[in-house]
């Protein structure tokens, strides 16, 4: 993790619990794994368990794994963890509240997101990237919501497209959207870079070619003279 934050722990954290459950090692986080006894006393005579220096094995494999996920700054937060289980929970109980100055900022960023000189690809990405933040931070905007962002951030030559969009019956979803906008996007670059129209000359053509007839007979009529 590059940075802990309320939004980037959200998406790391899935996917760190995914990766675990892939190898149905899942309950060394939420401490649904139950602790073996470090010994067993058979017959009074005690000895190591076997499953004990397993378990800790395993545990002390995904504790360094996941220290070596986390910057520097924020390993000091964990030096009272001593098993993966502890190092979860610190890491919840700290970053997975979003806090509500940061998804109103999330929101304003979206309000004030406008194309200017980007292109679609750029400007979509980065609305697309804001909506994603705010459903892992269990805010989620609306599919008719999201839409309205995107065409409200749009310039004046991209009104035609928009007005078609929105007077659509059913919302389009937004890789239709982002689809048409390319197409519209690349007609417009089309249309800029086209060759000028070149100026007709057949007219000049004719009265050079008559200029030159009209020369060579005054020419003949001196030679004769």
């Amino acid at each position: 993790v590059n940075k802990l934050t309320a939004s980037n722990f959200h998406l790391w954290s899935r996917q760190v619990d995914a990766l675990l459950d892939g190898y149905d090692l899942a309950g060394f986080l939420d401490g649904s794994v139950v602790v073996p006894p470090p010994t067993l006393t058979v017959d009074d005579v005690v000895s190591d368990n076997t499953a004990y220096v397993l378990w800790k094995r395993q545990d002390k494999l995904l504790y360094s794994a996941l220290l070596g996920a986390i910057t520097p700054p924020i390993q000091p937060l964990l030096s009272k963890a001593s098993t993966t289980a502890e190092i979860w929970e610190l890491l919840t109980a700290t970053y997975a509240k979003p806090s509500r100055g940061h998804i109103q900022q999330l929101r304003q960023q979206i309000k004030h997101w406008s194309k200017g000189t980007k292109t679609i690809d750029e400007y979509i990405q980065g609305l697309t990237t804001r909506f994603d933040q705010l459903a892992l931070l269990g805010k989620a905007m609306d599919q008719e919501d999201q839409l309205e962002a995107i065409l409200e951030g749009l310039p004046e030559d991209y009104k035609t497209v928009a007005d078609q969009l929105e007077g659509r019956d059913t919302s389009p979803s937004i890789p239709e959207v982002h689809e048409k906008l390319i197409n519209f996007e690349a007609k417009l670059q089309s249309s800029l870079t086209a060759p000028a129209t070149p100026t007709p000359v057949t007219a000049n053509v004719a009265g050079f070619r008559g200029n030159n007839k009209g020369n060579n007979y005054k020419n003949n009529q001196n030679r004769g003279a």
